[in-house]
């Protein structure tokens, strides 16, 4: 009968030493900025192609949060201009069917009022 004791094997002195820790690179925000994927569409192309101006509005949102005085409309109707002009291109270059009572059918039903 082995013991608990006896299972327990203390580490050998021929044995190698542990790897070192992985190292990180960090990158800057500054460097290019990574191909977007080969089949990349929809959703997550808009978050991509509309990041700049979701931080930009984001950031004018936290201020007015804390300091009432800060006015996002501008912001946040360029953000949602993007996102929509993407979302519309990715649906119209796939096929999809946009509804008129939806937010992208009715963008699209402004847009082409204003090209008039």
């Amino acid at each position: 009968i082995i013991s608990p004791s006896t299972t327990q094997t203390e580490p050998s002195s021929t044995s190698s030493p542990p790897p070192p820790p992985p190292t990180t690179t960090t990158t800057t925000s500054k460097s290019k900025p990574s191909k977007p994927p080969k089949n990349e569409s929809g959703y997550s192309r808009a978050t991509r192609v509309c990041n700049k101006k979701k931080r930009a509005y984001d950031a004018c949102y936290t201020a007015q949060l804390s300091s009432k005085e800060e006015d996002c409309d501008d912001l946040f109707e360029t953000y949602r201009t993007c996102f929509l002009r993407v979302m519309t291109k990715d649906m119209e270059k796939r096929g999809v069917k946009v509804s008129e009572n939806s937010m992208i059918g009715e963008y699209k039903e402004d847009t082409m009022a204003e090209d008039e």
